[in-house]
């Protein structure tokens, strides 16, 4: 009995010595991989410290592409009843956010989280793919399945370069 509590002890310990070294401050913590079904092929989604935009806490991922040139950041605002997400690159950020009718990409409405300028995030964002991302799903989505969504969607909302050195 005395070698089943000393066992059971040590494999407590040893749990509690895990869980506390992969939560340690500072760490980023996994949250999701998937393939995003783009040319950005495979992702994978950490979550990093909070932010903190005038006095309000945001939850912050970010998403590394396998064939990406630079992460994509997501802003979590967690409010009552549905989350929105703020969503930028270096050269284009939206909003994908949750309503009664669903959830989906819009422009960023609140001037106070817009950090590019709008002439930069029009010449990269393809109006057309942001209608059509107007409603994803028509329902409300858990933060894992809607940071999935993002993954996969986000990429085809930046307009073809190809496109934009023609203009």
């Amino acid at each position: 009995m005395k070698r089943v509590n000393l066992i059971s002890g040590i494999l407590f310990f040893v749990m509690l010595m895990t869980g506390t070294s992969v939560m340690a401050a500072g760490d980023a913590v996994s949250v999701l991989s998937g393939n995003s079904l783009t040319s950005l092929g495979d992702y994978e989604i950490t979550e990093l410290d909070a932010e903190v935009i005038d006095k309000e806490t945001f939850r912050k991922f970010e998403i590394v592409y396998e064939n990406g040139s630079t992460p994509v950041t997501i802003l979590l605002n967690e409010r009552k009843r549905c989350n929105d997400y703020i969503v930028r690159s270096n050269v284009m950020e939206v909003q994908y956010v949750c309503k009664k009718s669903g959830f989906g990409a819009t422009a960023i409405s609140n001037s106070q989280y817009r950090m590019l300028p709008e002439q930069t995030n029009n010449m990269f964002l393809s109006q057309e793919a942001l209608n059509q991302q107007e409603k994803i799903v028509n329902s409300q989505v858990s933060v894992e399945k809607a940071l999935g969504l993002i993954a996969c969607y986000y990429p085809a909302l930046l307009k073809n370069i190809q496109n934009i050195s023609a203009q």
